[in-house]
């Protein structure tokens, strides 16, 4: 039974997300990410715990467990290594380097979150999915963006177009 959710909500998520992806494709900028090896070790430790995080959601969700969802929901919110490891020197060096675009993205990503959070508290079903679909959409919309050489079904976005 829970797998059968599971696959239901990638199978809504994944074509909006596509859908989400081609509409940005015209504004993939060639802004690149450029962090020192201390600064990249931090970022993808986070990514890794995101990954984690994200995958126990739809299960949570599935069965109704409230209370997982909302701490891995918080703890995505909060971020998980970033906020509490980074120096003062190290939040500027990102403040000074990460482009405009994806800090919004990571910004709204985390807003998602807190969403997410309030609709476990509510344990409202429905809007749990429905936060969980955009905050997937919003990790495809900055890999596509921003890492389409290690996530390279994003590569070709641009050359795909609008298709349904």
């Amino acid at each position: 039974m829970n797998r059968i959710f599971l696959v239901c909500i990638l199978m809504v998520s994944l074509p909006i997300t596509a859908g989400i992806v081609r509409a940005e494709g015209d504004k993939h900028h060639g802004d690149s990410i450029t962090l020192g090896p201390d600064l990249l070790a931090l970022l993808q430790a986070e990514m890794r715990e995101i990954t984690v995080g994200v995958q126990k959601i739809p299960v949570a969700i599935a069965q109704g467990d409230w209370e997982t969802l909302a701490q891995t929901s918080e703890s995505i919110r909060s971020s998980y290594i970033m906020a509490r490891s980074l120096t003062e020197e190290q939040k500027q060096v990102l403040k000074l380097n990460l482009p405009a675009r994806f800090k919004l993205l990571d910004s709204a990503f985390h807003e998602r979150a807190g969403k997410l959070v309030n609709a476990a508290q509510a344990r409202d079903f429905e809007l749990a999915s429905y936060h969980y679909s955009r905050l997937i959409e919003s990790c495809a919309q900055c890999h596509s963006l921003y890492a389409s050489e290690k996530f390279t079904g994003f590569a070709n976005a641009e050359e795909l177009g609008h298709q349904h």
